[in-house]
């Protein structure tokens, strides 16, 4: 079984800055439609101001598979800063005939629990409920959505 990561190189502020985040592949039997949560945050972000959108990834570099399983047209990450400093990611990828993706989450870890789409799921229907008591959610687009 081979293991695919997800590096997402991110745009600095400078001309040379570059951060990245890497995302653990997404262990699912079944691809899972994002469009509902994305909807929702950016719907919240109109709202509340620890909520917001921009574009801001650079780059999406696939590593550990022969091939990618998909060919996406555009990337998406979610980042959550809980108000315990803890943090979280998801990594959406867009196709044009499946639409909006689950495909990875961060931190990175090899614990297949922590990357298993339902739980995802449910950590993201809690975040949505529960924004008021999230620091800062962010929604990161490709820079070429």
């Amino acid at each position: 079984m081979s293991f695919i990561f997800y590096k997402v190189l991110f745009r600095g502020i400078g001309e040379t800055e570059e951060s990245s985040l890497t995302f653990n592949n997404v262990n699912s039997d079944k691809y899972i439609n994002m469009t509902h949560y994305i909807t929702s945050i950016k719907n919240l972000s109109d709202l509340h101001e620890n909520i917001i959108n921009f574009k801001n990834i650079e780059e999406v570099i696939i590593m550990g598979a022969s091939s990618p399983p998909f060919s996406f047209n555009y990337y998406i990450v979610i980042l959550v800063s809980h108000k315990d400093e803890k943090k979280e990611g998801y990594l959406i990828g867009n196709t044009k005939k499946l639409g909006d993706l689950l495909i990875g989450s961060w931190p990175f870890s090899r614990n297949t629990l922590e990357t298993q789409s339902d739980k995802i799921l449910k950590r993201l229907d809690e975040i949505i409920s529960n924004h008021v008591n999230i620091k800062k959610i962010s929604l990161i687009y490709s820079l070429t959505t």
